[in-house]
């Protein structure tokens, strides 16, 4: 299986094991092999960290050291040998089983990187990338891993809460969405099992569901999480079953119970008769095809804290007994169908297929960033889906906005395409219903709504503007702001109009917290920018589009007019949040200093006067 070929080996590599023979607690007992099976590099060494107490370490360990064929780059992974190595799951340790049998080392490498270390290239990384140190600092920290685990200081309080690993046997992932909120609403129910409603998600190639009703086993519902338009319009149903545990299923010292019969020993210690709840729900689910239970339980954001939120950990259940078959000895079917079940499905030894979830609560999914709880919260009218609008509202989706109504009468021409985040499958599509379609599976907590109509429209049937607190025009069009100006209503709303001069080299912002739109401070504000817009561009001719009655477009790079477009979406957040009190026209351009762009200033803030 492994092959001994130190020639082999790349100099970098030879001189990185040469640097760990002197390494105190360190011994080679294998030299570095090839394993062809895996494309990478096996070496064999006992550890032997010093051990201030006895603890659940023994002195000496053996280990499987893998190392990427790109060393210094790539994966090093230390596993525990089938032969002398660790036996048991530890914190930051993936499940330490022994499924492989061809293999001399079990599947328990250990977790040795630093968790920060997407954020290496900020300096936040301790781990060396050169080929001198790297293996070196790989094998030190093991050594300081099973001393921490021989004093049970892996898991400390204060630092942020892992599960332990459930090794997964399956592709299928099921999405939910908890967090305090559905907490709360969790702890005060007191039931412990029930039935649960998945829809899948449309993408064909994925088996991916999100949970969508949970309820008791007399159909009262317990929780139904909010989803949005990707999710809701879904049209593909499945049923399973959930329990509620008291906290983390785990062995000793951090295993996830791998067995039916470790799972029930887990649940009996917790106060909870996994196998009766079984036998009560199985009757609902006999029709012969396999089934998803969630194990639920709560978990705290940080070691040694209280709980704030539910995680479920699905489990595939195959097949339970069915059919009408009756069975000499057995009076009644199901009696016949649970004892079947017991031996074949819940055997003690019958294994557990774990499946991946995830957590897709928004808080959750933009924890990277996202708009503050007002703006995402407010109900937006946008008025144009072109190049700015759609970099608007894509802008405004991506940040966690929940709901977006987008109105725009035109339709997507190929031209359109070289600043629009529409693509060629929407040509001659509505930009309004297509950029809504696009933004809907954008994620899956938001509903957009695209109108493909002219603004204004008087049918409250199909727009009611007494519904928005916040619009936002992105056309530029003094038709559009006029009738803004002519709205009914005694309701004050956030106005926000961005349009760009020629090139997108200028982007103007006008902002106003009024019942109706100020047009008279717009024109006030704007009219000296219009007229220098016109002296620099007089003796330019605007390029056309297409052959016949001429017709000029504006021109403007794509990267342009993202960038000026970006800026402006600060202050539709911070003006939704803080209105203004005064109508302001913010100005800003691009700079260049010769050939060398410098980024965009901020040229002028000016209030309006009454």
């Amino acid at each position: 299986m492994l092959n001994l070929c130190p020639k082999r080996l790349k100099p970098a590599l030879l001189n990185a094991r040469r640097s760990i023979e002197d390494l105190e607690g360190v011994e080679i007992l294998e030299d570095v092999q090839w394993d062809p099976t895996n494309k990478n590099w096996v070496l064999l060494c006992r550890l032997s960290p010093m051990l201030k107490s006895k603890g659940p370490i023994p002195l000496s360990t053996n280990w499987y050291v893998k190392i990427d064929d790109s060393y210094p780059w790539g994966e090093i992974k230390f596993v525990p040998a089938k032969i002398g190595g660790l036996l048991g799951t530890f914190p930051h340790q993936n499940y330490n089983g022994d499924v492989e049998e061809v293999f001399p080392w079990r599947d328990g490498d250990l977790c040795l990187n630093n968790s920060s270390k997407v954020f290496r290239t900020l300096g936040f990384d301790s781990e060396p990338f050169d080929s001198a140190n790297r293996l070196i600092w790989h094998f030190k920290r093991a050594l300081l891993w099973l001393q921490a685990a021989n004093n049970e200081e892996l898991i400390k309080s204060g630092e942020p809460f892992e599960l332990p690993h459930f090794p997964k046997a399956a592709p299928k992932t099921i999405a939910f969405s908890e967090g305090g909120e559905s907490y709360i609403n969790w702890r005060k129910s007191n039931k412990k099992y029930g039935l649960i409603e998945f829809k899948k998600v449309l993408a064909k190639e994925l088996d991916l569901y999100v949970t969508t009703k949970f309820t008791s086993m007399d159909s009262k519902v317990i929780y139904e999480p909010s989803w949005g338009e990707a999710i809701n319009q879904s049209s593909t149903y499945l049923s399973g079953m959930w329990i509620m545990l008291n906290e983390v299923p785990v062995l000793d010292p951090w295993q996830a119970p791998t067995s039916w019969g470790e799972l029930e020993f887990v649940c009996k210690e917790q106060g909870i008769d996994l196998i009766k709840i079984m036998r009560v729900m199985a009757p609902k689910f006999r029709n012969g095809n396999p089934h998803i239970v969630l194990l639920g339980f709560p978990i705290p954001a940080k070691f040694g804290e209280e709980s704030v939120q539910i995680f479920w950990q699905p489990i595939q259940l195959p097949a339970l007994s069915y059919g009408i078959k009756k069975i000499k000895g057995f009076r009644n079917l199901e009696t016949r169908h649970w004892y079947r079940d017991r031996q074949y499905v819940f055997g003690a030894n019958k294994p557990i297929y774990w499946l991946m979830s995830e957590n897709w609560n928004e808080n959750e999914l933009y924890n990277r960033g996202k708009l503050h709880s007002n703006v995402a919260s407010s109900a937006i009218l946008q008025i144009g889906a072109g190049a700015v609008g759609s970099t608007i509202a894509e802008l405004l989706v991506r940040t966690g906005q929940n709901e977006l109504t987008i109105v725009d009468d035109d339709r997507l021409l190929a031209g359109n395409l070289v600043r629009h985040t529409l693509n060629i499958g929407d040509i001659y599509k509505p930009k309004a219903e297509a950029l809504a379609k696009k933004l809907n599976q954008t994620s899956p907590h938001v509903i957009v709504k695209g109108i493909k109509t002219e603004f204004p429209q008087y049918d409250s049937k199909v727009l009611d503007l007494d519904e928005f607190n916040a619009i936002i025009d992105c056309t530029g069009e003094d038709e559009v702001l006029h009738h803004l100006a002519h709205m009914e209503g005694e309701k004050e709303r956030k106005f926000i109009s961005i349009s760009l001069g020629y090139g997108a080299k200028r982007l103007f912002v006008f902002l106003a917290n009024k019942k109706r739109f100020p047009h008279h401070a717009f024109m006030s504000l704007i009219q000296p920018w219009l007229m220098k817009e016109q002296v620099e561009t007089a003796d330019i001719e605007f390029p056309r589009e297409g052959i016949g009655c001429w017709h000029p477009v504006f021109p403007a790079r794509a990267e342009d007019v993202w960038l000026l477009t970006s800026a402006a979406f600060k202050y539709i957040e911070s003006s939704i949040i803080t209105p203004y009190e005064r109508p302001t026209l913010i100005v800003f351009e691009q700079k260049w200093n010769d050939e060398c762009f410098e980024g965009i200033s901020l040229v002028s803030k000016e209030e309006y006067s009454e």
